[in-house]
């Protein structure tokens, strides 16, 4: 786990990954916003705000989109 600042593009870099946020009805925009990103043993990733996931994403960068990507964290 580790702290990241969103980009004035609303992204984050990771592990040489560039991860675009999608949009959210927490925010308009994340950009300055401390996040946390996770990696997790499979490789996925996910962005967190506070208790709140607000994105995942495969190994390689690509979104995973589970129809509810906000969610609290376990």
């Amino acid at each position: 786990q580790e702290e990241r600042v969103v980009a004035r593009d609303n992204t984050v870099a990771f592990a040489r990954l560039r991860l675009q946020l999608p949009q959210s009805p927490i925010r308009h925009h994340f950009v300055k916003a401390t996040v946390k990103v996770r990696q997790y043993t499979d490789g996925t990733l996910a962005i967190f705000h506070g208790p709140r996931r607000i994105a995942t994403y495969t190994s390689d960068g690509a979104p995973i989109l589970d129809g509810c990507s906000i969610g609290r964290a376990a």
